[in-house]
């Protein structure tokens, strides 16, 4: 999944050193002829989202694709731009944009094995057994939360193995939810065979997946 969570680092693609960028109040003013210039033929579909500044005035516009939920930062140049997660990063200091290669970026974002999911029904009932994993419980998060965020997740995605990890690994599927008190929670699992599902990580919600948890919500309630 591509929102606000970083991009795979490719060394021959990447054209500059990050630099910090925030969003503008330019919130109902679209410009498609950056997506226009780079991609006539997808324009209907994305949604364009917001504009943002970068500490050295160049304004990119920041488009969503329909299905895959993967962003496109586009200026009025026809340069590309990934946005640069790190926990390292205060959550309320400004983005970090990398440049990339347009054509890259855009493929990449065409991806369909890398889209979100919105799911609004009981995930559960895709499983007939859970397992915990010792990792599971690191956090402090109660099973019964789990299994409330894993039953009526609005957010669910794969994420591939971490890198290092012996051959064979499975990918791993992220549910975000709330709590049944309302606390917005992140849990990891792995598909462990006949219809078994293994939690190996919960925690509270992150910022690398909140934005897109947010647009979850705003998504399912205008349904």
């Amino acid at each position: 999944m591509f929102g606000h969570t970083s991009f795979v680092r490719i060394a021959a693609v990447h054209l500059m050193q990050p630099i910090k960028g925030r969003m503008t109040r330019n919130y109902e003013r679209p410009d498609w002829e950056p997506l226009i210039e780079l991609a006539p033929e997808h324009v209907d579909d994305f949604m364009w989202m917001f504009e943002l500044e970068l500490e050295n005035g160049v304004v990119l516009h920041a488009y969503k694709h329909w299905e895959t939920r993967n962003y496109l930062h586009l200026d009025n140049a026809g340069r590309a731009f990934v946005y640069i997660w790190s926990e390292r990063i205060a959550a309320d200091d400004d983005g970090r944009y990398e440049q990339v290669d347009p054509e890259w970026l855009l493929q990449l974002v065409l991806d369909r094995e890398r889209s979100a999911s919105f799911v609004s029904r009981n995930v559960l009932s895709d499983y007939e057994k859970m397992r915990w994993a010792r990792s599971a419980s690191r956090h402090r998060v109660r099973r019964r939360a789990i299994r409330e965020v894993i039953a009526n997740c609005r957010l669910r995605f794969t994420e591939p193995p971490p890198e290092g990890a012996p051959a064979g690994t499975s990918e791993r599927l992220v549910f975000v939810g709330d709590d049944e008190c309302g606390r917005a929670l992140e849990v990891m699992a792995v598909e462990a065979g006949n219809e078994t599902l293994s939690v190996i990580h919960a925690m509270e919600l992150r910022d690398r997946y909140r934005l897109d948890y947010e647009e979850a919500k705003r998504w399912q309630a205008a349904q």
